[in-house]
């Protein structure tokens, strides 16, 4: 079956680096109406820190602690001087930032895959497909 070139393939999928972070620090940005996050990404990585607008349905104090879904691999960019180095995934509801979690409390720094038929063919070894 040929796949529409307009869709993207599951090897476009597994070019992005998405990992489950725990969010270990929260502050307000000192010129944004936006919260500094610092997210643990386990014992092999460093942490790093994401600039997100998530006021409308959360307080600081109540993310630490909470699991969320990065991307790793996209460009940094600067918000009032301050970098933000990964995208934090969302949805929204009633107009409002929801984060996106497991459903259970996973180790951070998890890859997160996606399964469309077997998670053999997802999660092979370069050259094992």
């Amino acid at each position: 079956m040929t796949c529409d070139p307009v869709k993207k393939t599951l090897k476009d999928f597994d070019d992005f680096e998405i990992r489950v972070a725990t969010i270990k620090g929260a502050e307000q940005h000192p010129k944004k109406d936006e919260f500094i996050l610092l997210l643990d990404l386990g014992p092999v990585e460093r942490d790093i820190q994401v600039i997100a607008d998530l006021k409308k349905n959360y307080k600081l104090e109540e993310l630490i602690g909470k699991q969320c879904v990065v991307i790793l691999n996209v460009c940094s960019e600067t918000v009032d001087n301050i970098e933000s180095t990964a995208l934090l995934l969302v949805t929204m509801h009633e107009e409002k930032p929801r984060l996106l979690q497991p459903d259970e409390k996973v180790l951070a720094g998890v890859k997160v895959y996606g399964v469309m038929d077997s998670m053999r063919t997802h999660m092979a070894k370069p050259g094992e497909e």
